[in-house]
């Protein structure tokens, strides 16, 4: 039995370590590739200089070197479970964890493990620098200085390491400085618990508080002059607070933390009290009757139900938002221009049970389709919505899809404007430092370019990207072929100026393409499909009679299908206004000339008809009932969708 538990319980405990990436890798792996690009890490003197100017900027500027391999997911996640694995290991060296007792180390890599999960939208609002990674490192190292402790041989030499980690850890390391100090405080006390011995104990423990009291300030005072006095003492830690808005409920995967070596602990302490207690000759009765050992036997069920626990919370804290995951796989599929990818994304389950779309997916659905020259056909096709956003706090369109949309729109200056006040605001990133090269290439702005993309180059995973974007300063001209810029560059032309969107993306996109004109089919379609949206019968004809007059020419020329019901909705609701597209003829000679389908009319007659059987129901109730047969109609749109709110 002895050797069963030397050896299967480290077995049982890789493979929950296994488990747990897997699971990791199966849900986030499109948050872990986003999380790279949300962070940087530069091999320079200057990046490494400005990590340090906070408390504990040493270990933020090692987690953002770690998160950067998060490029691949497998590969980040593997580095993860690696430093897990160490953590455990040193946990069970430092309590002196022997055979099932070794499973309670497992909670401290389940309390991690819910501190990444957790993540949510935070992955757009959270300024700690390589945030993924801290808790881990942080942890790790705290196990890391404090094994050292038990090998000194005296009180003097114990007081002094003490205030060694208490006074360098709190620059290295921040607040996990802290709990470096309560390890060796719990492995003193431990030790007490067999010797009996109170003035060691008792040194370290009054120390340690001594130091947790006094070294925060007294550094913040002399070293660090822009850190506030209050917030001296989480320095290295997530702040969960957004404005006014506190977040509390995100703290609790880092109490699990404490919770876990606390309980680490407690077994410490029991195993030193039954290995300092008077050994017993006498064959163990109890074990002889019954034919099994009791200390195993209880021991494994408390150990799996604490891990069932841990477990459990974290399961609890894991941000399974269905459409948080979708923004984040839509936003990493535009980057790869897969528009395809796109809209199969908007329609999946594989993320999670269906929900009604928040704007900023509704926003890049939209984005894939005109890409794709299918807007006009299939744009309601797609379900419309405005969740809000899972989280305690607005989530604004700017953070998680602004900067994606206004560039892909050709509002290049919003882009940028956007991307500064990220990086002033969140700290630099990959995506920041990419969307200001490609804006600053699009308005040849080259030396502003040049400096962006060398920046890019020092890194480990986007170097070929700016040697790529590095190729256009030199030969400008083969902008125009690249499959992303060659549609973006004519709609830059029109109207990019820097006004005020007052955080309203979406609002301020319609409304500036829909009272707009242009030669470019691709911009003027955008505002056709603009006032459309905005369901403005004034905006649409004028531009519904420019789209006519660029392509009625062109051979198999066919109005897409949401542009001729708009159409006939309109000139049913109005109808002396068809007239006005061609002067001079009467209103049923204009009705003549629209190319309106023949199920196009008989969809509208059979609304209509519907909506006199439904006459009695509320809006709401219409809604349903509509649902299934009209609900990828212009018509319902109109009618029907209403008080969307845009952010």
């Amino acid at each position: 039995m002895k050797y069963i538990q030397r050896f299967l319980v480290p077995v049982l405990l890789v493979v929950a370590l296994a488990v747990s990436g897997w699971s990791i890798l199966k849900t986030e792996s499109e948050v872990l590739y986003r999380m790279q690009e949300l962070s940087l890490w530069l091999p320079t003197k200057l990046f490494f200089k400005t990590s340090t100017i906070y408390p504990g900027g040493v270990l933020t500027w090692a987690a953002a070197f770690m998160t950067q391999f998060f490029f691949h997911p497998a590969l980040g996640i593997g580095l993860m479970l690696l430093a897990w694995g160490i953590v455990m290991w040193l946990t069970c060296r430092l309590f002196r964890l022997h055979g099932v007792w070794q499973g309670l180390s497992l909670l401290v890599p389940l309390a991690l493990m819910a501190c990444l999960v957790q993540t949510g939208y935070w992955l757009y609002y959270m300024k700690l620098q390589g945030h993924p990674w801290v808790p881990t490192l942080g942890v790790l190292l705290s196990l890391v200085l404090a094994m050292p402790y038990r090998r000194l041989p005296n009180l003097w030499s114990k007081v002094g390491y003490i205030a060694v980690v208490g006074i360098l850890g709190y620059p290295l390391m921040g607040a996990w400085s802290f709990l470096a100090l309560g390890l060796i405080v719990m492995m003193e006390c431990g030790t007490w618990s067999v010797k009996r011995e109170l003035r060691t104990p008792l040194s370290a423990l009054v120390l340690s508080l001594f130091l947790i009291g006094v070294v925060p300030p007294i550094m913040v005072h002399q070293f660090y002059g822009q850190v506030q006095w209050d917030t001296a003492w989480l320095a290295g830690m997530p702040c969960f607070q957004y404005g006014k808005t506190d977040c509390p409920e995100y703290r609790w995967a880092y109490y699990a933390i404490v919770a876990a070596f606390l309980l680490c602990f407690c077994q410490f302490c029991r195993g030193g009290i039954a290995t300092g207690a008077k050994k017993d000759s006498r064959p163990n009765k109890s074990r002889a009757k019954s034919g099994y050992d009791k200390e195993l036997v209880w021991g494994s069920i408390l150990v799996v139900a604490l891990l069932s626990l841990g477990a459990w919370g974290v399961s609890k804290r894991w941000e399974r938002d269905t459409n948080f995951h979708k923004e984040v796989a839509m936003t990493n599929a535009i980057h790869r221009l897969d528009w395809e990818g796109v809209l199969h994304v908007m329609l999946s389950q594989d993320m999670g049970p269906l929900m009604p779309p928040t704007r900023v997916m509704v926003m890049m659905k939209n984005l894939a389709l005109f890409r794709l020259g299918r807007a006009g056909d299939e744009m309601f096709r797609y379900p419309e919505g405005a969740e809000q956003q899972h989280a305690p706090w607005q989530v604004r369109m700017t953070q998680v899809g602004g900067k994606l949309l206004y560039y892909h729109y050709g509002k290049e200056g919003f882009c940028y404007r956007w991307c500064m006040e990220d990086g002033v605001e969140f700290g630099w990133s990959v995506d920041v430092l990419k969307y200001m090269t490609k804006c600053s290439l699009i308005t040849h702005d080259w030396d502003v370019a040049q400096k962006y993309i060398n920046l890019l180059k020092k890194t480990r995973y986007h170097r070929l990207w700016a040697e790529q974007y590095e190729t256009y300063i030199r030969h400008p001209e083969l902008m125009k072929e690249d499959e992303e810029m060659k549609p973006i560059i004519p709609m830059a032309e029109f109207g990019d100026r820097l006004d005020g969107d007052n955080t309203l993306v979406e609002l301020y996109l319609m409304k500036t393409f829909s009272s707009g004109f242009g030669a470019d089919p691709g911009y003027q379609e955008m505002t056709l499909l603009s006032a459309l949206i905005m369901k403005d019968i004034d905006l649409f004809w004028p531009r519904f009679r420019q789209y006519l007059n660029m392509h009625q020419r062109e051979e198999g020329f066919r109005v897409p299908r949401y542009y001729q019901e708009a159409a006939y909705l309109y000139s049913m609701l109005e109808p002396q206004r068809p007239s006005e597209l061609w002067p001079g003829d009467t209103n049923a000679q204009a009705m003549q000339r629209l190319p309106f389908d023949e199920s196009v009319k008989s969809s509208y007659q059979r609304f209509m008809d519907f909506n006199t059987q439904c006459g009695s129901m509320n809006e709401e109730q219409k809604k349903r009932a509509f649902q299934p047969m009209f609900g990828d109609t212009f018509y319902y749109f109109y009618f029907l969708v209403r008080n969307q709110k845009t952010n």
